[in-house]
Protein backbone atom coordinates (compact mmCIF):
# COMPACT_ATOMS: atom_id res chain seq x y z
CA UNK A 1 0.00 0.00 0.00
CA UNK A 2 1.18 3.21 -1.02
CA UNK A 3 2.34 6.10 1.66
CA UNK A 4 -0.43 8.39 2.23
CA UNK A 5 -0.24 12.24 3.33
CA UNK A 6 0.97 12.57 6.55
CA UNK A 7 -1.46 13.28 8.97
CA UNK A 8 0.61 16.33 10.48
CA UNK A 9 2.46 17.19 7.37
CA UNK A 10 -0.59 19.20 5.90
CA UNK A 11 -3.35 20.88 7.17
CA UNK A 12 -6.61 20.76 6.29
CA UNK A 13 -6.45 24.01 4.10
CA UNK A 14 -3.74 22.26 1.62
CA UNK A 15 -5.30 19.20 1.51
CA UNK A 16 -8.75 20.31 0.55
CA UNK A 17 -6.66 22.08 -2.50
CA UNK A 18 -5.39 18.47 -3.43
CA UNK A 19 -8.77 16.60 -3.38
CA UNK A 20 -10.47 19.73 -4.45
CA UNK A 21 -8.54 20.85 -7.05
CA UNK A 22 -8.85 17.78 -9.78
CA UNK A 23 -12.95 18.59 -9.30
CA UNK A 24 -13.01 22.24 -10.13
CA UNK A 25 -10.95 21.41 -13.50
CA UNK A 26 -13.45 18.80 -13.91
CA UNK A 27 -16.24 21.28 -13.55
CA UNK A 28 -14.27 23.60 -16.03
CA UNK A 29 -14.93 21.26 -18.97
CA UNK A 30 -18.12 21.91 -19.13
CA UNK A 31 -17.06 24.88 -21.58
CA UNK A 32 -17.17 22.65 -24.05
CA UNK A 33 -19.96 20.94 -23.61
CA UNK A 34 -22.17 22.73 -25.76
CA UNK A 35 -19.41 23.17 -28.51
CA UNK A 36 -19.46 20.18 -28.82
CA UNK A 37 -23.32 19.61 -28.99
CA UNK A 38 -22.91 21.26 -32.26
CA UNK A 39 -19.61 20.36 -33.51
CA UNK A 40 -21.06 16.78 -33.20
CA UNK A 41 -23.79 18.17 -34.78
CA UNK A 42 -23.19 20.48 -37.88
CA UNK A 43 -19.37 19.84 -38.19
CA UNK A 44 -18.90 16.31 -38.12
CA UNK A 45 -22.66 16.05 -39.27
CA UNK A 46 -23.76 13.16 -37.61
CA UNK A 47 -27.35 12.12 -37.34
CA UNK A 48 -29.35 11.45 -34.32
CA UNK A 49 -28.68 7.90 -33.46
CA UNK A 50 -25.25 8.35 -34.43
CA UNK A 51 -24.41 11.65 -32.79
CA UNK A 52 -26.08 10.27 -29.59
CA UNK A 53 -23.62 7.04 -30.10
CA UNK A 54 -20.44 9.41 -30.33
CA UNK A 55 -21.37 11.91 -27.29
CA UNK A 56 -21.71 8.35 -24.98
CA UNK A 57 -18.13 7.37 -26.26
CA UNK A 58 -16.28 9.99 -25.82
CA UNK A 59 -15.79 9.83 -22.41
CA UNK A 60 -15.14 6.24 -22.31
CA UNK A 61 -11.67 7.84 -21.22
CA UNK A 62 -13.57 7.69 -17.48
CA UNK A 63 -13.85 4.25 -17.16
CA UNK A 64 -10.29 2.88 -16.86
CA UNK A 65 -10.30 4.56 -13.82
CA UNK A 66 -10.00 0.79 -11.82
CA UNK A 67 -6.47 0.49 -13.82
CA UNK A 68 -5.79 4.14 -12.98
CA UNK A 69 -7.32 2.93 -9.50
CA UNK A 70 -4.98 -0.03 -9.50
CA UNK A 71 -1.59 1.91 -10.53
CA UNK A 72 -1.76 4.32 -8.42
CA UNK A 73 -1.94 2.05 -5.21
CA UNK A 74 0.51 -0.52 -6.89
CA UNK A 75 3.05 0.86 -9.25
CA UNK A 76 5.48 4.01 -8.18
CA UNK A 77 6.52 6.30 -10.59
CA UNK A 78 9.51 8.22 -9.72
CA UNK A 79 9.64 7.18 -5.89
CA UNK A 80 5.71 7.97 -5.60
CA UNK A 81 2.34 6.51 -5.79
CA UNK A 82 0.45 9.07 -5.98
CA UNK A 83 2.34 12.63 -6.27
CA UNK A 84 4.04 11.67 -9.68
CA UNK A 85 1.25 10.29 -11.46
CA UNK A 86 -1.02 13.41 -10.14
CA UNK A 87 1.42 15.98 -11.88
CA UNK A 88 2.42 14.11 -14.96
CA UNK A 89 -1.23 12.87 -15.97
CA UNK A 90 -2.46 16.58 -15.29
CA UNK A 91 -0.16 17.64 -17.73
CA UNK A 92 -0.80 15.20 -20.54
CA UNK A 93 -4.39 16.09 -20.08
CA UNK A 94 -3.00 19.76 -21.18
CA UNK A 95 -1.24 17.76 -24.29
CA UNK A 96 -4.90 16.01 -25.58
CA UNK A 97 -6.94 18.98 -25.46
CA UNK A 98 -4.17 21.39 -27.20
CA UNK A 99 -4.28 17.98 -29.57
CA UNK A 100 -7.83 18.29 -30.26
CA UNK A 101 -7.57 22.40 -30.92
CA UNK A 102 -5.19 21.72 -33.49
CA UNK A 103 -7.47 19.24 -35.20
CA UNK A 104 -10.39 21.15 -35.30
CA UNK A 105 -7.92 24.46 -36.85
CA UNK A 106 -6.72 22.13 -39.59
CA UNK A 107 -10.28 21.53 -40.91
CA UNK A 108 -10.49 17.59 -39.50
CA UNK A 109 -13.69 16.05 -39.41
CA UNK A 110 -12.82 11.97 -38.91
CA UNK A 111 -15.39 11.18 -35.84
CA UNK A 112 -13.01 8.15 -34.62
CA UNK A 113 -10.10 10.52 -35.02
CA UNK A 114 -12.11 12.97 -32.18
CA UNK A 115 -13.62 9.75 -30.74
CA UNK A 116 -9.95 8.80 -29.84
CA UNK A 117 -8.51 12.21 -29.11
CA UNK A 118 -11.32 13.18 -26.37
CA UNK A 119 -11.53 10.09 -24.63
CA UNK A 120 -7.23 10.47 -24.25
CA UNK A 121 -7.97 14.12 -22.78
CA UNK A 122 -10.38 12.31 -20.73
CA UNK A 123 -8.53 9.70 -19.92
CA UNK A 124 -5.45 11.02 -18.85
CA UNK A 125 -7.54 13.64 -16.52
CA UNK A 126 -9.50 10.48 -15.01
CA UNK A 127 -6.14 9.53 -13.55
CA UNK A 128 -5.66 12.75 -11.63
CA UNK A 129 -9.75 12.12 -10.54
CA UNK A 130 -8.34 8.30 -9.32
CA UNK A 131 -5.49 9.77 -7.33
CA UNK A 132 -7.68 12.69 -5.75
CA UNK A 133 -10.17 10.54 -4.43
CA UNK A 134 -7.80 7.79 -3.01
CA UNK A 135 -6.37 10.19 -1.00
CA UNK A 136 -9.58 11.27 0.07
CA UNK A 137 -10.95 7.87 0.91
CA UNK A 138 -7.76 7.29 2.88
CA UNK A 139 -8.14 10.79 4.83
CA UNK A 140 -11.87 10.31 5.05
CA UNK A 141 -12.09 7.20 6.75
CA UNK A 142 -9.24 8.05 9.15
CA UNK A 143 -11.02 11.35 10.30
CA UNK A 144 -14.57 10.20 9.96
CA UNK A 145 -15.26 12.86 7.31
CA UNK A 146 -16.28 10.75 4.27
CA UNK A 147 -19.14 12.25 3.68
CA UNK A 148 -18.06 16.03 4.28
CA UNK A 149 -15.15 15.61 1.86
CA UNK A 150 -17.38 14.33 -1.07
CA UNK A 151 -20.04 17.69 -0.75
CA UNK A 152 -16.92 19.36 -0.38
CA UNK A 153 -15.58 17.70 -3.89
CA UNK A 154 -19.06 18.31 -6.07
CA UNK A 155 -18.95 21.87 -4.40
CA UNK A 156 -16.49 23.44 -6.21
CA UNK A 157 -17.27 20.79 -9.19
CA UNK A 158 -20.58 22.62 -9.25
CA UNK A 159 -18.84 26.54 -8.88
CA UNK A 160 -16.96 25.62 -11.94
CA UNK A 161 -19.12 23.87 -13.83
CA UNK A 162 -21.67 27.18 -13.86
CA UNK A 163 -19.27 29.24 -14.79
CA UNK A 164 -17.50 27.17 -17.79
CA UNK A 165 -21.02 26.62 -19.54
CA UNK A 166 -22.29 29.88 -19.77
CA UNK A 167 -18.79 30.88 -20.81
CA UNK A 168 -19.38 27.71 -23.39
CA UNK A 169 -22.58 28.72 -24.40
CA UNK A 170 -21.85 32.94 -25.07
CA UNK A 171 -18.41 31.36 -27.03
CA UNK A 172 -20.44 29.03 -28.78
CA UNK A 173 -22.63 31.79 -29.98
CA UNK A 174 -19.69 33.76 -31.49
CA UNK A 175 -18.28 30.71 -33.14
CA UNK A 176 -21.43 30.75 -35.03
CA UNK A 177 -21.42 33.86 -35.59
CA UNK A 178 -17.71 33.37 -37.10
CA UNK A 179 -16.13 36.00 -34.44
CA UNK A 180 -13.72 33.44 -33.23
CA UNK A 181 -12.57 29.86 -34.29
CA UNK A 182 -14.28 26.77 -32.27
CA UNK A 183 -10.35 25.40 -31.71
CA UNK A 184 -9.84 28.58 -29.24
CA UNK A 185 -12.71 26.93 -26.89
CA UNK A 186 -10.84 24.18 -26.87
CA UNK A 187 -7.87 25.29 -26.26
CA UNK A 188 -8.66 27.70 -23.29
CA UNK A 189 -10.06 24.35 -21.84
CA UNK A 190 -6.70 22.72 -21.94
CA UNK A 191 -5.43 25.61 -19.48
CA UNK A 192 -7.05 24.43 -16.12
CA UNK A 193 -4.90 21.33 -16.08
CA UNK A 194 -2.08 23.08 -15.58
CA UNK A 195 -3.27 24.37 -12.46
CA UNK A 196 -3.99 20.64 -11.39
CA UNK A 197 -0.17 20.21 -12.33
CA UNK A 198 0.90 23.03 -10.30
CA UNK A 199 -1.25 22.03 -6.92
CA UNK A 200 -0.31 18.45 -6.82
CA UNK A 201 3.59 19.34 -6.88
CA UNK A 202 3.13 22.07 -4.38
CA UNK A 203 1.02 20.82 -2.24
CA UNK A 204 1.20 16.73 -2.09
CA UNK A 205 3.34 15.39 0.49
CA UNK A 206 4.13 11.86 0.54
CA UNK A 207 6.58 9.52 1.78
CA UNK A 208 8.66 8.03 -1.21
CA UNK A 209 7.57 4.10 -1.74
CA UNK A 210 9.90 1.77 -0.63
CA UNK A 211 11.79 0.40 -3.95
CA UNK A 212 10.10 -2.94 -4.77
CA UNK A 213 10.03 -5.37 -8.11
CA UNK A 214 6.76 -5.06 -9.61
CA UNK A 215 5.51 -7.64 -12.53
CA UNK A 216 2.59 -5.81 -14.55
CA UNK A 217 3.03 -9.17 -16.77
CA UNK A 218 1.74 -11.74 -14.59
CA UNK A 219 -1.08 -9.82 -13.36
CA UNK A 220 -0.57 -10.84 -9.83
CA UNK A 221 -1.70 -8.05 -8.28
CA UNK A 222 -4.36 -7.13 -10.60
CA UNK A 223 -6.04 -10.35 -9.89
CA UNK A 224 -5.81 -10.00 -5.95
CA UNK A 225 -7.29 -6.04 -6.22
CA UNK A 226 -9.95 -7.80 -8.14
CA UNK A 227 -10.44 -10.40 -5.87
CA UNK A 228 -10.90 -8.26 -2.71
CA UNK A 229 -14.17 -6.45 -4.87
CA UNK A 230 -15.77 -9.94 -6.19
CA UNK A 231 -15.25 -11.01 -2.29
CA UNK A 232 -16.56 -8.31 -0.68
CA UNK A 233 -20.04 -9.12 -0.81
CA UNK A 234 -21.14 -5.94 0.47
CA UNK A 235 -19.31 -3.98 -2.27
CA UNK A 236 -20.84 -6.15 -5.13
CA UNK A 237 -24.70 -5.85 -3.64
CA UNK A 238 -23.38 -1.90 -4.01
CA UNK A 239 -21.88 -2.12 -7.25
CA UNK A 240 -25.41 -3.59 -8.60
CA UNK A 241 -27.13 -0.94 -6.60
CA UNK A 242 -25.38 1.80 -8.43
CA UNK A 243 -25.79 0.39 -12.24
CA UNK A 244 -29.99 0.18 -11.57
CA UNK A 245 -30.09 3.16 -9.64
CA UNK A 246 -28.22 5.23 -12.40
CA UNK A 247 -28.96 3.11 -15.57
CA UNK A 248 -31.94 4.57 -17.69
CA UNK A 249 -31.95 4.28 -21.94
CA UNK A 250 -30.30 7.50 -22.70
CA UNK A 251 -31.23 10.40 -25.23
CA UNK A 252 -29.44 13.62 -24.16
CA UNK A 253 -28.11 14.41 -27.82
CA UNK A 254 -30.64 13.37 -30.01
CA UNK A 255 -33.29 15.62 -27.39
CA UNK A 256 -30.51 18.64 -27.61
CA UNK A 257 -30.72 18.04 -31.13
CA UNK A 258 -34.41 17.65 -31.63
CA UNK A 259 -34.59 20.80 -29.04
CA UNK A 260 -32.72 22.87 -31.62
CA UNK A 261 -34.37 22.20 -34.83
CA UNK A 262 -37.63 21.78 -33.94
CA UNK A 263 -37.96 24.06 -30.50
CA UNK A 264 -35.22 27.17 -31.22
CA UNK A 265 -32.98 26.37 -28.68
CA UNK A 266 -29.76 28.91 -29.28
CA UNK A 267 -25.99 27.94 -28.24
CA UNK A 268 -26.57 30.41 -25.06
CA UNK A 269 -29.86 28.98 -23.73
CA UNK A 270 -27.92 25.60 -23.65
CA UNK A 271 -25.04 27.25 -21.86
CA UNK A 272 -27.54 28.80 -19.48
CA UNK A 273 -29.63 25.69 -18.40
CA UNK A 274 -26.20 23.84 -17.51
CA UNK A 275 -25.19 26.70 -15.82
CA UNK A 276 -27.99 27.34 -13.59
CA UNK A 277 -28.30 23.59 -13.14
CA UNK A 278 -25.05 23.54 -11.70
CA UNK A 279 -25.53 26.83 -9.74
CA UNK A 280 -28.63 24.49 -8.14
CA UNK A 281 -26.54 21.59 -7.40
CA UNK A 282 -24.06 23.61 -5.34
CA UNK A 283 -27.37 25.33 -3.46
CA UNK A 284 -28.99 21.25 -3.26
CA UNK A 285 -25.46 20.35 -1.48
CA UNK A 286 -25.89 22.69 0.82
CA UNK A 287 -29.40 22.37 1.77
CA UNK A 288 -28.21 18.42 1.75
CA UNK A 289 -25.69 18.99 4.28
CA UNK A 290 -28.05 21.50 6.32
CA UNK A 291 -30.83 18.70 6.34
CA UNK A 292 -28.92 15.62 7.57
CA UNK A 293 -27.83 17.74 9.98
CA UNK A 294 -31.46 18.63 11.46
CA UNK A 295 -33.35 15.14 10.67
CA UNK A 296 -30.80 12.58 11.96
CA UNK A 297 -32.86 9.94 12.42
CA UNK A 298 -33.89 10.33 8.59
CA UNK A 299 -31.73 7.78 6.89
CA UNK A 300 -29.65 7.00 3.87
CA UNK A 301 -32.62 4.56 2.40
CA UNK A 302 -35.53 7.31 3.60
CA UNK A 303 -34.28 9.53 1.17
CA UNK A 304 -33.69 7.39 -2.01
CA UNK A 305 -36.86 5.84 -1.54
CA UNK A 306 -38.11 9.65 -1.86
CA UNK A 307 -36.23 10.48 -4.92
CA UNK A 308 -37.67 7.08 -6.61
CA UNK A 309 -41.63 9.36 -5.65
CA UNK A 310 -39.69 12.68 -7.11
CA UNK A 311 -39.03 10.89 -10.19
CA UNK A 312 -42.52 9.45 -10.22
CA UNK A 313 -44.35 12.67 -9.46
CA UNK A 314 -41.91 14.64 -12.63
CA UNK A 315 -42.63 11.68 -14.84
CA UNK A 316 -45.88 13.79 -16.68
CA UNK A 317 -43.73 17.27 -17.00
CA UNK A 318 -41.67 15.11 -18.93
CA UNK A 319 -43.54 15.43 -22.37
CA UNK A 320 -43.55 19.48 -22.57
CA UNK A 321 -40.85 19.43 -24.52
CA UNK A 322 -42.64 17.72 -26.99
CA UNK A 323 -45.79 19.22 -27.25
CA UNK A 324 -47.24 22.00 -29.78
CA UNK A 325 -47.52 25.16 -27.85
CA UNK A 326 -51.30 25.41 -27.98
CA UNK A 327 -51.44 22.00 -26.67
CA UNK A 328 -53.98 21.79 -23.78
CA UNK A 329 -51.18 20.97 -21.22
CA UNK A 330 -49.22 24.36 -22.30
CA UNK A 331 -52.44 26.40 -21.26
CA UNK A 332 -53.02 24.80 -17.78
CA UNK A 333 -49.39 25.07 -16.94
CA UNK A 334 -49.53 28.58 -18.04
CA UNK A 335 -52.39 29.48 -15.94
CA UNK A 336 -50.62 28.84 -12.91
CA UNK A 337 -47.75 30.64 -13.76
CA UNK A 338 -47.97 34.10 -12.37
CA UNK A 339 -48.79 37.39 -15.07
CA UNK A 340 -45.30 39.41 -13.22
CA UNK A 341 -43.55 36.96 -14.64
CA UNK A 342 -41.74 36.95 -18.14
CA UNK A 343 -40.03 34.72 -20.65
CA UNK A 344 -35.96 36.19 -20.16
CA UNK A 345 -35.29 38.43 -23.44
CA UNK A 346 -35.20 36.25 -26.55
CA UNK A 347 -36.82 33.19 -24.90
CA UNK A 348 -38.93 31.08 -25.56
CA UNK A 349 -41.41 28.91 -23.80
CA UNK A 350 -39.78 25.63 -24.36
CA UNK A 351 -36.42 27.09 -23.33
CA UNK A 352 -37.57 28.91 -20.18
CA UNK A 353 -40.00 25.26 -19.06
CA UNK A 354 -36.21 23.49 -19.58
CA UNK A 355 -34.36 25.95 -17.32
CA UNK A 356 -37.07 25.76 -14.30
CA UNK A 357 -37.57 22.05 -14.68
CA UNK A 358 -33.89 21.93 -14.22
CA UNK A 359 -33.94 23.79 -11.03
CA UNK A 360 -36.93 21.72 -9.70
CA UNK A 361 -35.60 18.46 -10.54
CA UNK A 362 -31.75 19.09 -9.98
CA UNK A 363 -32.67 20.72 -6.28
CA UNK A 364 -35.49 17.57 -5.38
CA UNK A 365 -32.68 15.53 -5.94
CA UNK A 366 -29.30 15.84 -4.97
CA UNK A 367 -29.25 13.26 -2.20
CA UNK A 368 -29.71 10.34 -5.26
CA UNK A 369 -26.25 11.63 -6.33
CA UNK A 370 -24.60 12.30 -3.01
CA UNK A 371 -25.52 9.09 -0.83
CA UNK A 372 -24.32 6.38 -3.18
CA UNK A 373 -20.98 8.12 -3.14
CA UNK A 374 -20.93 8.23 0.70
CA UNK A 375 -21.57 4.62 0.85
CA UNK A 376 -19.07 3.51 -1.50
CA UNK A 377 -16.60 5.81 0.76
CA UNK A 378 -18.11 3.94 3.59
CA UNK A 379 -17.67 0.48 1.76
CA UNK A 380 -14.30 0.01 0.08
CA UNK A 381 -11.08 -1.08 2.14
CA UNK A 382 -8.48 1.80 2.58
CA UNK A 383 -5.88 -0.26 1.66
CA UNK A 384 -7.20 -0.87 -1.61
CA UNK A 385 -8.63 3.32 -1.71
CA UNK A 386 -7.57 4.11 -5.13
CA UNK A 387 -8.97 0.51 -6.80
CA UNK A 388 -12.16 0.11 -4.91
CA UNK A 389 -13.49 3.53 -4.78
CA UNK A 390 -12.60 3.84 -8.08
CA UNK A 391 -14.71 0.66 -9.36
CA UNK A 392 -17.77 2.42 -7.71
CA UNK A 393 -17.29 6.20 -9.76
CA UNK A 394 -16.26 3.97 -12.83
CA UNK A 395 -18.84 1.76 -12.86
CA UNK A 396 -21.52 5.19 -12.56
CA UNK A 397 -19.24 6.68 -15.45
CA UNK A 398 -19.68 3.18 -17.38
CA UNK A 399 -23.67 3.60 -16.67
CA UNK A 400 -23.90 6.98 -18.28
CA UNK A 401 -21.73 5.62 -21.64
CA UNK A 402 -23.70 2.48 -21.60
CA UNK A 403 -27.44 3.99 -21.29
CA UNK A 404 -26.16 6.36 -24.02
CA UNK A 405 -25.14 3.80 -26.28
CA UNK A 406 -28.60 1.51 -25.21
CA UNK A 407 -30.74 4.50 -26.16
CA UNK A 408 -28.56 5.10 -29.36
CA UNK A 409 -28.96 1.12 -30.65
CA UNK A 410 -33.14 1.78 -29.38
CA UNK A 411 -33.42 5.05 -31.29
CA UNK A 412 -32.27 3.34 -34.38
CA UNK A 413 -34.52 0.06 -33.54
CA UNK A 414 -37.45 2.52 -33.83
CA UNK A 415 -36.43 4.11 -36.49
CA UNK A 416 -36.46 1.06 -38.83
CA UNK A 417 -39.25 1.06 -41.33
CA UNK A 418 -40.42 -2.50 -40.18
CA UNK A 419 -41.20 -1.12 -36.93
CA UNK A 420 -43.49 1.77 -38.27
CA UNK A 421 -46.48 -0.31 -37.37
CA UNK A 422 -45.56 -0.11 -33.45
CA UNK A 423 -45.02 3.71 -33.85
CA UNK A 424 -48.42 3.79 -35.53
CA UNK A 425 -50.34 2.01 -32.99
CA UNK A 426 -48.72 4.08 -30.23
CA UNK A 427 -49.41 7.01 -32.37
CA UNK A 428 -53.27 5.91 -31.97
CA UNK A 429 -53.14 5.75 -28.42
CA UNK A 430 -53.73 7.78 -24.99
CA UNK A 431 -50.00 7.59 -24.38
CA UNK A 432 -49.67 9.66 -27.43
CA UNK A 433 -49.71 12.58 -25.23
CA UNK A 434 -48.73 15.28 -27.89
CA UNK A 435 -51.48 14.04 -30.05
CA UNK A 436 -48.34 13.73 -32.98
CA UNK A 437 -47.77 12.17 -35.92
CA UNK A 438 -44.15 12.99 -36.57
CA UNK A 439 -41.78 9.90 -35.74
CA UNK A 440 -39.24 12.08 -34.25
CA UNK A 441 -41.68 13.01 -31.39
CA UNK A 442 -43.22 9.93 -31.21
CA UNK A 443 -39.68 8.14 -30.96
CA UNK A 444 -39.14 10.52 -27.95
CA UNK A 445 -42.28 10.41 -26.46
CA UNK A 446 -41.93 6.45 -26.07
CA UNK A 447 -38.52 6.95 -24.09
CA UNK A 448 -40.34 8.99 -21.45
CA UNK A 449 -42.32 5.89 -20.74
CA UNK A 450 -38.84 3.74 -21.31
CA UNK A 451 -37.55 6.30 -18.47
CA UNK A 452 -40.62 5.72 -15.98
CA UNK A 453 -40.14 2.23 -16.08
CA UNK A 454 -36.50 1.87 -15.01
CA UNK A 455 -36.98 4.36 -12.63
CA UNK A 456 -39.43 1.80 -10.99
CA UNK A 457 -36.99 -0.86 -11.30
CA UNK A 458 -34.76 0.53 -9.25
CA UNK A 459 -37.02 0.26 -6.13
CA UNK A 460 -36.12 -4.09 -5.55
CA UNK A 461 -32.27 -2.82 -5.92
CA UNK A 462 -32.57 0.00 -3.30
CA UNK A 463 -34.44 -2.78 -0.89
CA UNK A 464 -31.27 -5.35 -1.17
CA UNK A 465 -28.67 -3.06 -0.68
CA UNK A 466 -30.41 -1.42 2.38
CA UNK A 467 -30.40 -5.46 3.66
CA UNK A 468 -26.96 -6.12 2.77
CA UNK A 469 -25.55 -2.79 4.30
CA UNK A 470 -27.80 -4.11 7.57
CA UNK A 471 -26.57 -7.83 7.65
CA UNK A 472 -23.02 -6.62 7.07
CA UNK A 473 -23.11 -4.37 10.32
CA UNK A 474 -22.53 -1.42 8.32
CA UNK A 475 -24.15 1.51 9.41
CA UNK A 476 -24.36 5.00 7.00
CA UNK A 477 -24.32 7.95 8.75
CA UNK A 478 -25.05 11.18 6.55
CA UNK A 479 -24.36 13.60 9.27
CA UNK A 480 -21.60 12.06 11.51
CA UNK A 481 -18.90 14.13 9.70
CA UNK A 482 -20.97 16.88 8.58
CA UNK A 483 -18.93 19.27 10.86
CA UNK A 484 -15.47 18.77 8.52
Amino acid sequence: MPSELPRRGEGNARFRWVIGTPYFVQGTTSLVEVPTLYFIKFGLEMGDAGGQLFDSLRSVGWFVKPLWGYVSDRVSLFGYHRKSWFVLMALLAVVFWLLNAVLIAAGLHIPIVFLVTFNLAFGTYAFVDVVGDALMVTRGRESGRVASFVVFQWTVFALASAGAALLGGWLQKHVEQGEIPLALVFTITGVPPLFTAFVGWRYIEERPAAPKRISLGTGRALRRAWSGIVGNRTLLTLMLFVFFWKFSPSIGYIERSYLIDRRGFEPEAFGAVISVGSITFLVSLLSYRWIVRRFRRVQWHHYLYAMVAIAVAYFPLSFYLYLDPDHPWWQALLLVVPDAWSLPSGWNQYEAFRMAAEVILGFATIPAFVIPLTIAGETVRVERAGVGYAFITALSNATNMFEGAIGAGLYRVFERPELRWLLEAFRGTSFNIAGTGDERTLILEIFVYIGLFFTLLTLPFLWWLHRELRSAGIEISLSSDAHG
